[in-house]
Order: C-alpha cells, then sequence, then structure tokens
C-alpha cells in the first residue's frame, strides 16, 4: 500500500476529529487553514516521543497514539490555553495500515476527550517515532508562563505523584491497548494521561507561574524556579502521592503530567472552588522565596534530603 492510501485510511479512522470550530481547511492538503477567536493569542507546543526511549518498543498502537496526544496537550494546560488543533508526525520502518489504523484510533479517541481537531501530519519510513504539534489560544497576555512566581507565592500541585512511575515497572506495559486498561490504575495513568485543561484555563489571572510536571517534579520544579528567579523548601512529606507510590520515586519518575503552579496567598478561596469545580486535588507544598540562587531545596522533618533528577533526555 502507498502512502496516500495510508493517508487516506488514517483520515477515514479519524472521522470527526479532523474537523471543528476553526478548521477552514483540514488535512489532506498541503497545509490546514485555521482561525482562532479575535483577542486571542496563539500557544503553540510540540513533542516528539520515540519507541524504546519514551514507550515501549512494539507497544499497542492504539495506546501510543492516546498517549501521544496527551503528553503534548499537557503543555497548553500548563499555559492556561483553550485546546483547538493538533498535527501529527509518524515515522517508522514499516507502517502497516494496520498499526496505522489502530494508532488514528488512539489518536482520535484523545482528541475527542480534549476537544482538539486532528488538521494534518505527515508519515514516512524511519525508525519509529511520533511527533505531535499540538495548537490552543489564550486571551491576548493571558497565557501563564513559568517565569512569573514572586516571594510570598504558594506552590500548589494539583492531584497525585507517582502513578505512572509505578507503571514503568511493570514488565508487561507495552502489551496493554486502551480497552484494557482499568479505569483507575498506573498502568493506565501512564497510558492515558489526563492533561489539567479546565484546570490550567481556570488558572487564568490566578496562577502566577505554572508548568507541567512531564520529566518528574524534582526537575520541573527547578525549572520554574530559575525561570521566576526564586526558590522554595519543600517537605517530601508534604508531597500528594498516587497510592503506593514513595515520594522519592515519584519526584524523579515522570510522566505525571500534573500541574505545579504558583499563586499569591490570598488566592486560596479561589483555588479551593477550582478543585471542588474540577473534581482534582489541589495540594499546597511550599512558599517562594527571594534567593539569589533559584532553586529547591527537599527535606524531611526539617533535615536536608538529596533527590534524584527527573527523567533527562541527554
Amino acid at each position: 500500500m502507498h502512502e496516500f492510501e495510508l493517508i487516506e485510511r488514517i483520515i477515514a479512522r479519524l472521522r470527526d476529529t479532523a474537523c471543528g470550530d476553526g478548521v477552514v481547511l483540514g488535512p489532506g492538503d498541503d497545509a490546514a487553514v485555521l482561525e482562532i477567536p479575535s483577542g486571542h493569542q496563539l500557544v503553540v507546543s510540540t513533542d516528539a516521543l520515540v519507541a524504546g526511549r519514551h514507550y515501549p518498543g512494539g507497544a499497542c498502537a492504539d495506546a501510543i497514539g492516546y498517549r501521544s496526544l496527551a503528553v503534548a496537550t499537557s503543555d497548553l494546560a500548563a499555559m492556561g490555553a483553550t485546546p483547538a488543533f493538533a498535527t501529527v508526525s509518524l515515522t517508522a520502518e514499516d507502517l502497516s495500515p494496520n498499526w496505522a489504523e489502530h494508532y488514528a484510533s488512539g489518536l482520535a479517541a484523545a482528541a475527542r476527550d480534549f476537544g482538539i481537531a486532528i488538521v494534518g501530519g505527515n508519515i514516512a519510513r524511519g525508525p519509529e517515532s511520533v511527533t505531535v504539534t499540538v495548537h490552543g489560544h489564550t486571551p491576548r497576555g493571558q497565557a501563564i508562563s513559568r517565569s512569573g512566581a514572586g516571594p510570598g507565592d504558594a506552590l500548589y500541585v494539583t492531584g497525585r505523584l507517582g502513578g505512572a512511575g509505578l507503571a514503568l515497572a511493570d514488565e508487561n506495559l507495552g502489551e496493554w491497548s486502551l480497552v484494557a486498561l482499568q479505569e483507575e490504575s498506573p498502568l493506565r495513568r501512564y497510558w492515558m494521561p489526563q492533561p489539567r485543561l479546565g484546570l490550567g484555563i481556570g488558572l487564568r489571572g490566578i496562577a502566577t507561574a505554572a508548568i507541567d510536571i512531564s520529566d518528574g517534579l524534582s526537575s520541573d520544579l527547578d525549572h520554574l524556579c530559575r525561570a521566576s528567579g526564586v526558590s522554595c523548601e519543600v517537605d517530601l512529606d508534604a508531597l500528594p502521592l498516587y497510592t503506593g507510590a514513595t515520594a522519592l520515586d515519584a519526584l524523579a519518575s515522570g510522566d505525571d503530567y500534573e500541574l505545579a503552579f504558583a499563586a499569591p496567598p490570598d488566592a486560596q478561596s479561589a483555588i479551593e472552588t477550582l478543585e471542588r469545580r474540577h473534581e482534582v486535588p489541589i495540594t499546597r507544598i511550599a512558599t517562594f522565596r527571594r534567593n539569589p540562587r533559584p532553586g529547591v531545596a527537599w527535606t524531611r522533618n526539617g533535615m536536608p534530603v538529596k533527590v534524584r533528577p527527573g527523567y533527562r533526555h541527554f
């Protein structure tokens, strides 16, 4: 089967997720033609997932499809962006119709869950990898960056950390398809992470800085501190943990796709309202301070604790 027939079969599997609000011209042409609401700014992020490094080689294609869009979309949540569009590039030594169609089915399931239109992409021969570019938008000037946290702001974390890390220890991680995943399990946390999109949008005008927890809180929180020029001290016992996870493992394992964000002390009531509205736990774990050497100090019972860094790409 040549590539154009393969593309047609992928588009057929995407069905309604290949169109949507703002899609003037979707997949199948040289480029997509898109519109965003007046007075909004475009927010764009790209994630590349490589087989054998970012997910197990030989994993079920539908699970890869869902995960690839979810992890990219989490960046939009951290920016407080409304998700809108995505493009997808697939590379494989042998991209069979069966694999491509199952991948597209998982991708479409995620697109429906997150309200995203798949508007284009590319296929090529090479080592197996998936690259997803997501596009969202925020009202002008309301995107949340990593660099706005100030002294006295409180540090919050959404959800519970370490669930996906538990899944990484499962030697059968790559054998699960979407239909086999239990409603609440570490495996589901890994293959079907749920970007905190509604919560991120709700944090516009409340959060002073935010980052998604993709590589592990130990690394991602350090990125936020350095970008904002602040420091904080976090007691390990303050961390909200997934059942069965330990604090030290959860800090470094990554793949949680929760949010860490800063907010002023007088925002506590608004944050509690968001917590109830979105039914997502939000835990205050530290306070930011001014420091000529930005970064994070990890402690337990007032004593320093050495933690592992999160995932490193190089």
